[in-house]
């Protein structure tokens, strides 16, 4: 056999591994599509039916704020002695008592998003204080650059094949912001400048979600994402792999939480078939906690909560679902027991521990359709298999 044979030979086998590889991550995403319309056809019966699974005495839920103007809630910063709730169609400032501060309105964005697709939230870009607004994107919708009147600065990744998420984050360490861009298909991970200018690309496929974060401690941030073959990438500030992992479960809708308390280093978050994983930015597993009915369509984001001034905070998860419109809120305490489950008739996409008034305990907000939900421990009632002994819980007043 002459040079010439072997040569091509060679080069016929590289061409078929590589028709594999790309024929392997079609498939996985075909499967996630047929699994995502098949599941969208019938809803679950465990999400059929708002309620509260498990421990309906144990927390106390009341509307905190209701509105127009902002759409479904997004995001909520507590700021001081401000709130900034956030939506795809604006934001409002409101006070302790949610009372309306101020508003801003995102005109341009309500007007060229698809409605319910935007995730806004809120940045402050220049570092004084002042709230700008970051819309992640969402495959029809570009991502963009909101400034702290409503208008558009920049948008980016308009047309195919599409922009799945977008993060902010100093990556670079010469004191501005920039972007990383996550597009569906084969766009791969692009990194954008303050200014909405590309500062370079990298190739991957279907980039779900991505963030900044210190993955090492060392107090630079790098970037975090997911992609079509369940992977977990971190990438340097030139857009570099540095590690390279793939979880216990597929790695794609995830969210950075701390764990287990406020005071803690930030992990990934993922929910899949009926499990809460806190994943390592390594991809190994630090914690998996049972979230019944949590599916595989779901995205999970947690915040730890000091609902009790007696007791560890609480780790509270939202899985939503956007396909059904539907929530879960799950609570867990100090020993990872899920001691709260919720199924909620909306689906809601963000949550936060806010001050309750008491410097020793907080309360959880979580965003819905124009309004806010507040929870807080509910009336007196005996709790011994929460912390391993008899205690009374106290009556929290509520707004």
């Amino acid at each position: 056999m002459d040079t010439r044979t072997k040569k091509i030979i060679v080069g016929c086998a590289i061409a078929l591994v590589f028709a594999l590889v790309v024929a392997v991550i079609a498939g996985v995403r075909m499967w996630r599509m047929f699994n995502s319309i098949n599941y969208s056809r019938e809803m679950p019966p465990a999400l059929e039916t708002a309620r509260v699974v498990k421990e309906a005495d144990l927390l106390s839920k009341a509307e905190f704020w209701r509105g127009s103007g902002v759409g479904q809630v997004t995001d909520i910063v507590e700021d001081g002695s401000s709130i900034v709730l956030v939506g795809g169609d604006g934001a409002v400032f409101v006070d302790q008592q949610a009372a309306t501060l101020s508003s801003v309105s995102f005109a341009s964005l309500s007007a060229n998003s698809f409605p319910g697709m935007s995730h806004v939230d809120a940045i402050d870009v220049e570092g004084d204080g002042v709230y700008d607004f970051m819309d992640r994107g969402s495959w029809g919708n570009p991502a963009s650059l909101i400034d702290s009147n409503g208008a558009t600065v920049w948008s980016y990744g308009a047309g195919s094949p599409g922009v799945d998420d977008m993060a902010a984050g100093d990556i670079d360490g010469d004191g501005e912001l920039e972007f990383v861009v996550g597009f569906n298909g084969g766009g791969g991970v692009h990194l954008v400048e303050t200014d909405g200018r590309q500062v370079w690309r990298q190739d991957d496929g279907n980039v779900w979600h991505v963030e900044m974060v210190d993955t090492d401690g060392d107090g630079q941030l790098e970037i975090l994402h997911s992609n079509a073959g369940g992977e977990m990438k971190v990438r340097d500030a030139r857009g570099a792999v540095l590690n390279q992992s793939r979880p216990p479960a597929y790695f794609s809708g995830f969210s950075l939480c701390n764990w287990p308390g406020k005071g803690d280093p930030q992990h990934a978050l993922l929910s899949e078939s009926g499990t809460i994983w806190v994943l390592g930015f390594d991809g190994k597993s630090v914690a998996k906690l049972d979230a019944p009915d949590c599916g595989d369509l779901g995205h999970a984001r947690a915040v730890p909560v000091k609902l009790d001034a007696d007791e560890d905070e609480y780790f509270a998860v939202l899985v939503a679902f956007r396909n059904r419109e539907r929530s879960i809120l799950y609570l867990y305490d100090h020993d990872e027991n899920l001691v709260y489950q919720e199924v909620l008739a909306e689906a809601c996409e963000c949550l936060a521990a806010v001050s309750s008034g008491d410097p020793s305990t907080e309360r959880l907000l979580i965003g819905g359709d124009q309004r806010v939900w507040q929870y807080t421990l509910a009336a007196t009632c005996q709790r011994p298999e929460l912390s391993g002994h008899t205690r009374t819980r106290v009556v929290r007043s509520m707004r």
